[in-house]
């Protein structure tokens, strides 16, 4: 049975979501990613963004609250240092570089930086009363479409800015890790 209401809760959480990912696909977009790459960080945002919320779930809304908050802080950090890495390997030789989606220790640093804050949205689906398997379907498909299109536009603008993209990339990233955390302590989310 339609509910209008739920549909409305559950399209505004993933549009949370997906805000967030879109910044940080942006971000990371800038630095250039090839367009099989984008599909590959794509299905693993979402799949980091679904775990968390699953994990979420299932660890209840007695922690949800200490928890969530940690994983808010602890999101924010991983997002700083990923941004902080790239900034640092934007002076390096292109070959060297430690950090890249295209490594899988790179792209689980980066799946973890923007996921962990879904912990808490996992801690708090119960108390929302909203049906869990269709808000993970929901958020599965628009965190890859979220991706895909900060992808894009990341790498538009890193075309223009060719000469320093990844270097910008990540003062993009470090800047969002600072704004996500003021939004955070100051009630947003």
């Amino acid at each position: 049975m339609f509910d209008l209401g739920t549909t409305v809760k559950i399209l505004a959480v993933a549009a949370a979501i997906g805000l967030d990912v879109l910044a940080v696909a942006t971000g990371i977009g800038i630095a250039g990613v090839p367009w099989r790459a984008r599909v590959r960080i794509g299905i693993a945002f979402s799949l980091a963004e679904i775990s968390m919320q699953v994990i979420g779930v299932l660890l209840g809304s007695g922690l949800g609250k200490v928890a969530g908050e940690v994983a808010a802080y602890l999101g924010f950090a991983v997002l700083a240092v990923l941004g902080i890495l790239m900034v640092r390997e934007s002076f390096t030789e292109r070959e060297s570089k430690a950090f890249r989606t295209d490594t899988g220790a790179g792209l689980l640093v980066a799946s973890l930086s923007i996921s962990l804050d879904s912990l808490g949205v996992g801690f708090s689906m119960p108390s929302l009363h909203l049906p869990i398997v269709e808000m993970l379907v929901v958020v599965a498909f628009s965190t890859v479409v979220f991706t895909l299109a900060g992808l894009a536009f990341g790498a538009r603008l890193g075309a223009h800015f060719e000469e320093g993209a990844e270097r910008a990339a990540g003062v993009v990233l470090v800047v969002l890790a600072v704004l996500f955390a003021v939004q955070h302590i100051y009630g947003g989310h």
